[in-house]
């Protein structure tokens, strides 16, 4: 457990002082500056609009987190030669992983928290004086439930990236891997309950059951999205 301790520390560390990562969170700052500005032209839907693009802002910035910061590092390592060096020490496979995983964890983690917390202002902000569009049933626990089940849909995904990027070792195929895993998951909800009223579909078992496999093995992603309910 202190090996993976230590490769997570590290790993963390190495994340703070790249300023890809910097870029990434003046995005996502920009957004919510931006959430104020765009919420104020749906006047009719202020609330909703200004809640949809909070969290929207929160996971596109966790989405280019994984995309292009998580999975280019952890393919530097084996580019570099790097990961030859770590495991001649007494550390295993399954721990470097983890350490890393954790590391880039914690990232993902720090800025869900900061991104979060300007999403919670900038909601704030944009129905300031007209509480009239706030949702229906809104409340700030939901909101903040909310982000923390798009939190874990964001380990869930970087699992995933990282799974990609051991298999394939190239940043491109596992960035491609992963954004094809990201469409299925957040789709195949939909997909399967417009497909299963088919009687045309229920009556393909073969089709039937592929859609079932592709079930067990893609994650649905859309089951974490807890702000549907302000979109509806």
């Amino acid at each position: 457990m202190s090996k993976i301790f230590l490769v997570a520390w590290i790993t963390f560390k190495d994340s703070i002082r790249n300023k890809v990562l910097y870029g990434i969170f003046a995005l996502g700052l920009a957004l919510f500056t931006a959430n104020i500005i765009i919420a104020g032209m749906f006047s009719w839907e202020l609330g909703k609009v200004a809640v949809d693009v909070g969290l929207s802002a929160v996971s596109l910035s966790g989405l280019l987190i994984i995309f292009f910061f998580s999975i280019h590092m952890v393919s530097n390592d084996f580019e570099k030669k790097t990961v030859y060096l770590v495991l001649s020490r007494p550390i295993t496979k399954p721990e470097y992983l983890l350490g890393k995983y954790a590391g880039l964890g914690m990232i993902v983690l720090l800025s869900s928290l900061i991104l979060g917390i300007c999403s919670f202002f900038s909601v704030k902000l944009a129905v300031m004086g007209v509480e009239a569009y706030i949702p229906t049933g809104f409340s700030w626990s939901v909101f903040f439930l909310g982000l923390a089940f798009l939190t874990l849909s964001l380990l869930v995904l970087m699992s995933i990236a990282f799974f990609c990027i051991t298999v394939t070792t190239h940043p491109f195929t596992a960035v491609l891997l992963c954004l094809i895993s990201y469409f299925i998951g957040q789709n195949i909800e939909n997909v399967t309950t417009i497909l299963m009223k088919s009687q045309m579909f229920k009556d393909n078992l073969l089709l039937a059951g592929l859609l079932d496999v592709v079930s067990w093995i893609f994650p649905n992603l859309a089951a974490f999205d807890k702000g549907r309910q302000y979109r509806t």
